[in-house]
This record gives structure tokens, C-alpha cells and sequence, in this order.
């Protein structure tokens, strides 16, 4: 493999075994999409191959490689979903059983979930009690995305409507963390990984990730102060580099039927028939008659990612930036790695 330099596009080699890797998309460089920092996983079910473009941090000239970390953002929301859905396999979580039912009392939520020291609300909505870990892996739970600075308040009944939710990623996590003794980061290494060998994942900042963290950057291409999260975030706060979390997708891709990574893509509501939209437990699905694709986007200050997996073609594609633009990637990206129709790109969330 080649590596070339293009203008400030700094191209480095990637290691490939069965999925092919491509040269860096001409999207880039345009002036209306600088996108500082790119890696791209193309991957099957045999490999995987990384094309890595441009700067981790571009005034201190630092590339991005695989081995970069990124904020992940909602792409933690699949990792949680195992979580839940191994326990669901092990009989120690019922899909349709009431979250709180699980709790010694009622739910309290963080109004300061970002913050360095929790602010607690105590919810007494009985809508409550018709919340499931089934109608939170698949964003009917009612509840809204975020509730920051103030008590949480129901945005809809309780399996009327698909809205998503964070929220309802953080109750259910106060489940998992109550049925099994442990902390969700204790849950995630233990059950996705080690068993994935993730060495370099972990839900919550640590000081010596500061080195190898790439620095976020706005649509305008002005760096943004990075979130650094103290406390585990369910929907939100995994840390992780692209050869890390190319292994999580490819166990989706590779998921034997009925096991908890296959569960993930269990078609549970339409979302938008419009855009071929529906939601599985845990993920997006792009609905094809010959099998659906499955994805997830993820999106904070200064990141965006994005993964889709096809299991009939056995084949996908994720990709971590450091910017804000980072999702207009998508046709394009889209386009090389999983030919034919994507409705789901019309879909508002992909077109921030």
C-alpha cells in the first residue's frame, strides 16, 4: 500500500486481511466540509482494512491512526444494549418487565449527569412503572433524549411513539448496575471488552488518555473544549480508537443467530417508512427486503461517527472524525463501501 500527501491530507497506511481499504474521500479537502481527522474501517466477516486521513490535531501536527482515541458518543448505546442483552441471556433481565420493578426503590435521575457530583431527582410519574428494557433498547420508552438541569419528565406515553432517548439509556443502566453488584464500566469490561479485546475502550476519562486523544473540532474548524467524563454515561461517554471498536462491529456482523450480538438487530418498531427506518434492540435498521442493514450514529461536540453492517452482504463500514461535519461523509462513504440504496441518509439525524 502507498501513502501519499495531498495538500494538508495526510494519508497513512493501514493494515488490511479480507476487506479492502480506499484512498481518503475527495470530501475532505473542500472548503464547506473540512473534516480534520478520518478513520475508515472497511470490514467483512473475515477482516477488516483502515484507511486513515489527516490530523488528530492539527497544530500540533499529530495524524490520526487506528490505534487514535475518539469520543464514541451514542455509539456506547449499542455497547450498553449487549450489556442488557447478555444479562437477558443469562434469565437475570426480562425484556418485558418494568425497569423499576428491578430497583429496591423509586428511580432516582441525575440532573447533572455531566457534572463532577450528581444532582438527584426522585421520579414519581407511574408512567414509570410501564418503562421495559424492550421499550428502552428501542427508544419508546417516552422518556426524553436529555433532562440536563432539571427534574425528568416524561415527553410521551410509554410505548406509543418511537423518540430517542438517552434517558432511558441511564435507566437502565441503574438496572443493570442493580441486578448484577457492579458498575456499568465494570459490566462493559467484563462482557464486551475483554471477551472482544478492546484494550483500549473504557466508559469513563482517564488521565493518561490525554496523549492519544484526538482534538474535536466545530463545523468551522475551530477546536472545541472536549467533554471529559468523570462519571459513566450510559448513552454517551465511551472512550475508544477505531481498531478497538471495529472489533465490537465486526462481532455484530459475525453474530450467530439468537445470541445476544444477533439480538441486537431484532426488529422491534417502523420507525419512518419514508426513509426505510426502524430500530432494533439497540441499533438502526435500514429495512431491505433481502435483509436489513443495521448502524448507529453518534454525535458529540466535536465527534461524529458512524457504523452500518449489512449481515446478507456481510459486509460494512465505520468511521470516527474529529468535526462537527463529519456525518456529511455519509452518502459518499455509503456509497463505496455498501453499494445500492440508503434511504436512511435522507433521514434529518444524518443531516445535521
Amino acid at each position: 500500500m502507498t501513502c501519499r500527501f495531498a495538500g494538508w491530507l495526510l494519508v497513512l497506511c493501514g493494515w488490511s486481511a479480507g476487506a479492502h481499504a480506499d484512498e481518503c474521500p475527495p470530501a475532505l479537502v473542500k472548503p464547506d466540509a473540512p473534516v480534520p481527522g478520518l478513520v475508515i474501517v472497511s470490514l467483512d466477516d473475515t477482516g477488516m482494512a483502515f484507511t486513515t486521513c489527516g490530523m488528530a490535531d492539527i497544530r500540533r501536527k499529530r495524524a490520526v491512526s487506528r490505534d487514535t482515541l475518539f469520543q464514541a458518543a451514542s455509539l456506547t448505546k449499542p455497547v450498553t444494549a449487549l450489556i442488557a442483552l447478555t444479562l437477558v441471556e443469562e434469565g437475570k433481565l426480562d425484556l418485558d418487565r418494568p425497569l423499576v420493578g428491578y430497583l429496591d426503590g423509586p428511580y432516582r435521575h441525575d440532573q447533572a449527569l455531566l457534572g463532577g457530583q450528581p444532582v438527584w431527582d426522585t421520579v414519581e410519574d407511574p408512567r414509570l412503572r410501564k418503562v421495559t428494557a424492550r421499550l428502552v433498547l428501542s427508544h419508546r420508552s417516552g422518556l426524553p433524549n436529555w433532562a440536563f438541569g432539571e427534574p425528568l419528565r416524561f415527553a410521551l406515553d410509554p410505548g406509543t411513539e418511537w423518540k430517542y432517548s438517552g434517558e432511558g439509556f441511564s435507566l437502565l443502566a441503574a438496572v443493570l448496575e442493580h441486578i448484577s453488584g457492579q458498575t456499568l464500566p465494570a459490566l462493559a469490561a467484563e462482557r464486551v471488552f475483554t471477551p472482544l479485546d478492546m484494550r483500549d475502550s473504557g466508559l469513563v476519562w482517564r488521565d493518561d488518555y490525554a496523549d492519544r486523544m484526538a482534538t474535536g473540532y466545530d463545523t468551522q474548524g475551530k477546536v472545541i473544549d472536549a467533554m471529559q467524563f468523570r462519571r459513566p454515561v450510559a448513552a454517551a461517554s465511551l472512550y475508544t480508537t477505531p481498531a478497538d471498536y471495529a472489533r465490537f462491529v465486526q462481532a455484530l456482523l459475525r453474530a450467530k443467530p439468537g445470541s445476544a450480538s444477533a439480538r441486537l438487530r431484532e426488529r422491534q418498531v417502523e420507525v419512518d417508512a419514508a426513509y426505510a427506518l426502524g430500530w432494533g434492540l439497540g441499533v438502526g435498521l435500514e429495512e431491505h427486503e433481502q435483509g436489513d442493514c443495521l448502524f448507529h450514529h453518534g454525535i458529540n461536540n466535536g465527534f461524529q461517527s458512524f457504523f452500518m453492517v449489512c449481515p446478507e452482504q456481510r459486509r460494512g463500514v465505520l468511521w470516527f472524525t474529529n468535526s462537527d461535519n463529519g456525518l456529511s461523509l455519509a452518502p459518499s462513504l455509503l456509497k463505496s463501501h455498501l453499494p445500492g440504496p440508503h434511504p436512511v441518509l435522507d433521514w434529518p439525524v444524518l443531516r445535521p
